[in-house]
């Protein structure tokens, strides 16, 4: 397998929406979620104990047992033994949302990575982590910039293929240093000021 087609292989991969949603949710901290699990865990769990555990403040905590309750995944319930003392408690229906949202990304990754072993997980595990090393040192940088910090050669190459250009560009506008690029040449020094 030659270089382009590792490329070509990794775009199919990184485009898939389900890596846009592990990443941009799924692996996130979840306030919501994170209550859940604890009312899961633990009895008599007070507004404070949520405060405590979450490290939010006690406002925080109102919104996120109000958005429970009107999902219907949890409740409020005065406490038996002292009536001046609330409680919290994770409904049927918070167990069950509990349980869907653990095995939404594990079910995914379990068929993303069927028939793979331990070791080739290792392996696949160490290549990437070698990719990224390479992809984030000032060797690559360094070439990176010689490459493409020449705006004539490239304002040439947009004139004889479009091509050229809107890649260039969308490279660019990817880059979070060019959050306002707008889609001209000479927007490579953004890069440059991002990398010191």
């Amino acid at each position: 397998m030659n270089k382009n087609e590792i490329l070509d292989n990794l775009m199919k991969i990184t485009h898939q929406p389900f890596l846009v949603f592990a990443n941009n949710v799924e692996e996130k901290t979840d306030s919501a979620f994170e209550t859940l699990k604890l009312l899961n865990d633990e009895e008599n769990v007070t507004a404070g104990r949520i405060s405590e555990v979450l490290d939010v403040k006690p406002s925080s905590v109102t919104q996120i047992i109000k958005k429970l309750e009107e999902a219907g995944t949890a409740i409020r319930e005065k406490s038996e033994q002292d009536s001046r003392v609330t409680l919290v408690k994770i409904t049927d229906k918070g167990r069950e949302s509990l349980s869907a949202h653990g095995a939404i990304g594990s079910t995914l990754k379990d068929v993303l990575f069927e028939d793979f072993t331990n070791e080739e997980l290792d392996h696949l595990n160490d290549y990437l982590q070698r990719m990224a090393d390479n992809i984030s040192s000032d060797k690559f940088q360094d070439k990176l910039e010689e490459i493409f910090n020449n705006d004539q050669r490239w304002e040439r190459f947009g004139k004889m293929s479009p091509f050229f250009a809107k890649a260039r560009n969308q490279m660019l506008a990817h880059n979070h240093h060019h959050r306002d690029f707008d889609g001209h040449f000479g927007g490579f020094d953004g890069w440059k000021r991002g990398r010191r």
